[in-house]
């Protein structure tokens, strides 16, 4: 039986602020379960989706949130392979492998929260085996908590999914933290050209340090740049813009490929060129970049450890678990230009 009280920021209401609460574990682990006391968690689009409801009427109000961390083992429940006590881990939306558990049983104040099968807005999580993956001893449980969703799609678009060889000119559309991994990831192809597209000055120097050797502000310089002086055949684009994206692959050159991280809001139209698609355009959603965390999490680590990526420098900034509501106003902030942390 875990009895265990601990903090979790609570969404209760569409549109409001997260509350600080205590709930409470009273319940044995279930098949599949994992007890993990959370050491960070990242702060993620998702999580302002759901807070702005962006996907509709949100059914299971009240409840936790949260979906890219790092912590440690606590206890584990029956069927349980993967991970043992006091093992660092990464707690991961992107299925691995393992037992898909039944989702966990919170309360606070007498009354059910509701949680997926992840989350990391709580010191304590009671996560499904098969959304953690085991890490290195000695790995930085800070940089540790973005291979929870941003690093490992990056890099999972890169590595799996966009193909790169050293002819390619690939255009990275957003310049947060998601495009500036990206283009660390694609410096080491050897690109003909990297080209980075953001309004925000600060993103696009920090795209020119990261690797990118072309820089494009839209409203500057209007879209019309890529049909006069610019031409590229892969394109990541990592906002949810429907006017960035449009443009994106209508200057795509033909054949190309394209390859949406960012969520656009439901039931949103764009406007393709059929004719494009036909003769070898690719144009794809890239839900977690194609990446499959128990294999490909070691490797994208080993990345950073070697100095092929540099994950200390997205950390933009860290707070505390009862400034979550700062930080999530920050992470809306357009001029932010790398990752929000929650420390536990």
């Amino acid at each position: 039986m875990i009895k265990k009280k601990f903090k979790a920021a609570i969404l209760s209401k569409i549109n409001s602020d997260l509350k600080i609460a205590n709930i409470e574990i009273k319940t044995k682990l279930k098949k599949g379960q994992i007890l993990v006391k959370l050491k960070y968690s990242g702060v993620c689009g998702k999580q302002i989706d759901e807070i702005n409801g962006t996907g509709g009427k949100d059914k299971f109000l009240p409840h936790l949130l949260g979906h890219e961390g790092s912590g440690i083992v606590k206890a584990i429940g029956r069927g349980v392979k993967k991970v043992k006590n006091n093992d660092k881990v990464i707690l991961h939306w992107i299925k691995g492998k393992g037992i898909q558990s039944a989702t966990p049983e919170y309360v606070c104040n007498g009354k059910k929260i509701n949680a997926g099968w992840v989350t990391t807005f709580n010191e304590y999580a009671i996560v499904s085996e098969n959304r953690i993956t085991k890490i290195p001893k000695n790995y930085d449980m800070k940089k540790a908590a973005l291979f929870g969703c941003c690093a490992t799609t990056s890099l999972g678009l890169v590595y799996k999914k966009l193909r790169l060889n050293k002819k390619d000119n690939l255009l990275v559309i957003g310049c947060g933290g998601l495009g500036q991994i990206i283009i660390q990831a694609a410096k080491n192809f050897n690109l003909k050209n990297i080209i980075a597209l953001d309004i925000n000055k600060t993103a696009l120097h920090l795209a020119k340090k990261n690797g990118a050797n072309l820089l494009v502000d839209p409203i500057k310089q209007g879209w019309n740049i890529f049909k006069k002086k610019i031409n590229y055949n892969k394109v990541a684009i990592t906002t949810g813009n429907l006017n960035a994206i449009e443009n994106s692959i209508k200057y795509l050159s033909v054949p190309g490929k394209c390859y949406v991280l960012g969520v656009p809001k439901k039931n949103k139209k764009i406007n393709v060129d059929a004719w494009n698609l036909m003769h070898d355009q690719v144009i794809q959603g890239s839900l977690g970049g194609g990446a499959f965390p128990d294999k490909d999490i070691p490797r994208f680590i080993k990345l950073d450890i070697n100095n092929k990526i540099n994950l200390a420098s997205l950390i933009y900034k860290v707070y505390k678990l009862k400034e979550i509501n700062k930080a999530i106003k920050l992470f809306k902030n357009p001029n932010t230009t790398g990752r929000i942390l929650i420390k536990f």
